[in-house]
């Protein structure tokens, strides 16, 4: 049965000449999972906005085309109506949250919809076991890191028990552990609650293979469909694959695998060389951490007694799950909190002898809300505000950094109208404009596709080779292992592990790249290029060896 029919809609924001979508046609099934994925800014959040009608009207802009809902014309039905049948979750959790008491905030749309009390009680017990919230549902919301949030924002969602629920990359920001979670609860809502999903998702390690329908989309408009097990010919770019299907066809192999399982299955019977792995040797210390603790009420302690150094041209991954203390000491480091004990030295000396202008040209730091950024009417006046604050405001510079992060062409748009992955390249030119010694940046591929997260990998890179030490506070471990040098994993405020990034990576359970996996037991490789290479080898090797025979 047809639950969702969307007829030759095209959409234009307001004050926008461009098509955000273009003649979309598309019909969903009751009970398809349908994943929507394609490059950041090419409509995939749009699409989904048109279905329960915050476009056009909470966006406004120019519509024309049909949305139809169980065979409705959308604009005939009463919001309510809407509501009952359509959830969504956002990208951005701290959009979604309103109140400070996590239960409260669960049972929040229930109340809106007028559930009697009882019905309220059931509906937030079961979300709160569905999503493993247990440990956080006598907390203020306030008090949450930001993976923490995306769960709550999720469970107010599904406690309404809509049959149609929408999903704007879910798992952005939430740990491998954290993410498994809710793609297993997706798949629960989908499989044996026969919701109607539609998923939004950049991070297509996570979900490909669950989905019984994939949307292709590319400026606007949708290019293909597909299944997991059958990818059109013409798909072949990197923010339309998952890591490891990338990876095999990049090594040009006819069957592309969408799973660990379906990869270890494909290269069983070959042998493989043992890869290149150079490990570069770090002389000069840049910062010093020692004997750092914290806590945010006296008795609970954030941190106990970190000890670690950075050095120049390093990168370092920092990793770990969500509560784990990760951008706590990131953020005392970068000045920003200051009730701590221990010691933090930078260049040898201690920040907290520093003033203002001298933690900004010493520390950048990017946090993981790109939105925290955004207060000026043009993304050229976003990028060019630290430099008037700090007197040293440069045309050039500012127009350098936008090329660099490609977003020169939207150098005269709000912020606040770009899609995520744009606003968090934005808020990288932002940290970068005032050419730090230190960046240490929160989550910074959230939001991104997977072209977008290699030119930043590349940027990260090019930055390290210049003498720039980086910090990348992360959940994303298949783009940490293809550009980092180091890995940092904290748990319960404790580092428990610090090391050359093959040392930590390859042995790890959770905390481990795919590709690492899917070669267990074969070789330790933890990059993507290293991968297709041995693949590469692999292939003509066996091939020799039977000719041969």
């Amino acid at each position: 049965m047809e639950v969702i029919n969307i007829q030759d809609v095209t959409y234009w924001y307001p004050d926008c000449n461009n098509r955000a979508i273009e003649d979309i046609n598309l019909k969903i099934n009751e009970g398809e999972l349908v994943l929507i994925t394609g490059p950041s800014g090419c409509g995939k959040s749009t699409l989904i906005r048109l279905i329960n009608r915050v476009i056009p009207d909470y966006y406004g802009g120019k519509i024309k085309g049909n949305v139809y809902l169980n065979g409705r014309d959308i604009v005939s039905l009463k919001m309510d109506e809407i509501i009952k049948n359509v959830g969504m979750v956002y990208q951005h959790p701290e959009k979604q949250i309103i109140l400070q008491d996590v239960e409260r905030e669960i049972a929040f749309g229930l109340e809106n919809l007028g559930f009697d009390v009882n019905k309220m009680k059931r509906n937030v017990c079961e979300v709160i076991s569905l999503l493993a919230l247990n440990f956080v549902k006598n907390r203020q919301t306030t008090e949450l890191s930001g993976g923490e949030k995306q769960r709550v924002a999720i469970a107010s969602v599904v406690s309404m028990n809509p049959e149609i629920i929408l999903f704007d990359e879910p798992i952005s920001q939430l740990d491998p552990i954290g993410a498994e979670e809710v793609i297993n609860s997706i798949k629960k809502l989908n499989r044996d609650f026969g919701k109607t999903i539609l998923l939004v998702e950049q991070r297509l390690d996570k979900c490909f293979d669950i989905a019984d329908r994939i949307i292709f989309m590319e400026k606007g408009k949708i290019i293909a469909e597909g299944t997991p097990n059958k990818i059109p010919k013409e798909i072949k770019s990197r923010y339309h694959l998952p890591n490891i299907t990338y990876i095999f066809n990049q090594a040009g192999e006819n069957f592309l695998p969408v799973n660990v399982k379906q990869a270890r299955e494909a290269i069983k019977d070959r042998t493989f060389s043992k890869p290149d792995i150079v490990k570069k040797s770090f002389n000069e210390s840049i910062l010093e951490v020692e004997k750092l603790s914290f806590e945010y009420e006296k008795g609970l302690r954030t941190l106990r007694n970190i000890n670690f150094q950075l050095h120049k041209g390093e990168i370092l991954c920092v990793m770990g799950e969500n509560g784990a203390g990760k951008s706590t000491l990131f953020k005392i480091i970068a000045g920003l909190i200051k009730d701590y004990t221990g010691n933090i030295l930078i260049s040898g000396k201690n920040i907290k002898k520093f003033d203002i202008f001298e933690t900004i040209k010493k520390i950048g730091y990017l946090s993981q809300n790109p939105n925290d950024y955004f207060g000026r009417k043009t993304v050229f006046e976003e990028v060019s505000y630290t430099l008037k604050n700090i007197d040293e405001f440069n045309e050039k510079r500012v127009k350098d950094v936008l090329r660099l992060f490609d977003i020169d062409h939207l150098k005269e748009k709000n912020p606040r109208d770009l899609s995520g992955g744009e606003k968090q390249r934005v808020a990288l030119a932002c940290t970068l404009v005032a050419d730090p010694q230190i960046l240490i940046l929160d989550e910074p591929t959230r939001g991104m596709d997977a072209v977008a997260k290699e030119n930043l990998g590349e940027i990260i890179k090019k930055l390290a080779s210049q003498g720039k030490s980086i910090v990348l506070i992360t959940h994303d471990v298949d783009f940490a292992a293809d550009y980092v040098d180091t890995v940092l994993i904290m748990f319960g405020g404790e580092v428990v592990a610090r090391g050359y990034k093959d040392d930590i990576l390859c042995d790890a359970i959770y905390y481990s790249p795919q590709i690492s996996k899917v070669f267990k037991n074969k070789c330790k490789v933890t990059d993507s290029k290293n991968a297709i290479n041995l693949i590469l080898k692999s292939k003509y090797k066996d091939a020799g060896e039977q000719n041969e025979a």
